[in-house]
């Protein structure tokens, strides 16, 4: 049957309709309560981003204010989110497929993340945007995977390309620390 619908797929025939229906829905690669516990919390973050960007100031003439991108990054959690539990709720009776253990070098890459997060809210304001984002930036690439490198320079123009956007553009003041 496995080599049949393989050579379907290298001949462009599909398998025949008994087999899909008798095959059953397919496994989800993550169980449901999971989903439904990742798209609460990323629904009322988005809430909580929305709510508080509320009390952003307004800039004049109707020009985009510092209120703009959270709120549309707090906008996108909140309905993906939401997305997320429907789907969870549509999947409670599929079947788990078996997925990958987790490995200690993802725990700990998944920490390294959090942590370079809570790192930047700590160190922009009494360091500076620049130097801040910029070497946590090339920290997270490097943890990630990327080579020195390549995750210097990605860092860099990033870090350009926001500072870019945001200060010179956009008019919204980065922190500027003790470099001032």
């Amino acid at each position: 049957d496995h080599a049949r619908r393989r050579a379907g797929r290298v001949t462009g025939a599909s398998p025949p309709a008994d087999a899909e229906a008798a095959a059953g829905p397919a496994p989800a690669a993550v169980p449901w309560w999971q989903d439904l516990v990742a798209g609460l919390l990323a629904a009322a973050l988005g809430a909580a981003v929305v709510l508080h960007v509320r009390t952003f100031p307004e800039l004049p003439d109707g020009q985009p204010g510092p209120a703009l991108f959270p709120g549309i990054v707090g906008s996108l959690l909140l309905v993906f989110g939401l997305v997320l539990v429907v789907r969870a709720v549509l999947a409670r009776d599929r079947p788990v497929a078996p997925g990958v253990p987790a490995t200690r070098q993802g725990a700990v890459r998944a920490l390294a993340v959090v942590g370079l997060v809570v790192a930047y809210l700590l160190l922009a304001e009494v360091v500076g945007f620049l130097p801040t984002m910029a070497v946590l930036l090339f920290l997270l690439m490097w943890l990630l995977g990327a080579k020195p490198l390549v995750a210097a320079v990605a860092a860099a123009v990033t870090t350009g390309v926001v500072v870019l956007l945001f200060q010179e553009l956009l008019l919204v003041p980065l922190p500027t620390g003790l470099l001032g």
